[in-house]
């Protein structure tokens, strides 16, 4: 659907889960219109270009110096109008938020604000930035350092600055003085959540049939029709993006591992990781 300068975030199992892209380029000869969903907060920021930003049923124009954000497993569409001979030119970061999350710990107002940015209802989910020059001068500086961001304490570093920076503009007053309403989500969403706090446990399908007073069927259907998958894809996709970066930080055994994405077998486990990776998970490890 598009062509792309530079690279583009990677979702696979072999892909850190923070990443930051600056200068991220689309030209005119080409188009951008996506509706996805990313297991990650999303943040966009606009250098170039005008287009329009469709979330929960809400449609936000944006333009240079917007700031566009995406919470975990939200749908989303993001449209660009490109004029001829133009470009569409944005930085982007995507992380994980529970990678994240003990770093701001200690940071009270930048932790709440994480938080609320992470799970709340948001009235707004693109704004215009009050300084662009804030933005440009930090993404700038890091834009030139993308080997020593995926370093987790150093991505932390820089998105310590960022989420600083975001919190100095985004309004959120009427938002934070009131109680906190979880946003509605989509019954898929309700899933992906469900299962990345118990994919490190054995899983059945009746545990979340129980947890959502729903049909076997329903439930698989609502799935795969929001999402193109099965549960049990999506679970044995989270299993293994844990695995992988459990091989890549950690010097645990593969028992443990095993253990601690929810298989009590490790030789299926072994099989099931080079079936969906293409490498054992001695020889990934090897590799990193």
């Amino acid at each position: 659907m598009q062509a792309m300068s530079g690279f583009d975030f990677d979702f696979g199992l072999n892909a850190n889960p923070h990443q930051f892209i600056h200068q991220h380029t689309t030209s005119s000869k080409n188009t951008w219109d996506k509706f996805h969903s990313h297991p990650g907060m999303e943040f966009i920021y606009v250098l170039q270009g005008e287009g329009s930003a469709i979330v929960d049923q809400n449609i936000y124009p944006f333009k240079p110096g917007s700031l566009m954000y995406f919470q975990p497993f939200q749908l989303h569409r993001v449209k660009a109008y490109i004029p001829e001979k133009t470009f569409y030119i944005r930085s982007k970061l995507l992380l994980e938020p529970s990678i994240i999350d003990c770093y701001l710990q200690k940071f009270t107002d930048l932790h709440r604000f994480f938080q609320h940015l992470w799970h709340s209802n948001l009235s707004c989910q693109v704004i215009q930035s009050t300084n662009s020059y804030q933005f440009e001068t930090l993404f700038t500086l890091y834009g030139s350092r993308q080997k020593q961001l995926e370093l987790t304490e150093d991505f932390a570093l820089f998105f310590l600055l960022f989420i600083t920076t975001v919190k100095d503009q985004w309004n959120v007053q009427n938002q934070m003085e009131r109680k906190t309403q979880l946003r509605h989500i989509h019954y898929a969403e309700y899933v992906m959540r469900w299962i990345d706090a118990n994919y490190h446990e054995e899983f059945t399908l009746e545990s979340l049939v129980k947890e959502l007073h729903l049909s076997r069927y329903h439930i698989s259907h609502l799935f795969r029709k929001a999402t193109g998958s099965s549960i049990t894809e999506y679970l044995t996709y989270r299993r293994l993006r844990e695995a992988s970066l459990l091989l890549r930080t950690t010097s645990l055994p593969l028992q443990e591992i095993s253990n601690k994405i929810g298989f009590n077998n490790v030789s299926y486990f072994c099989q099931l990781f080079k079936k969906n990776v293409g490498v054992t998970p001695s020889q990934y490890r090897i590799k990193q």
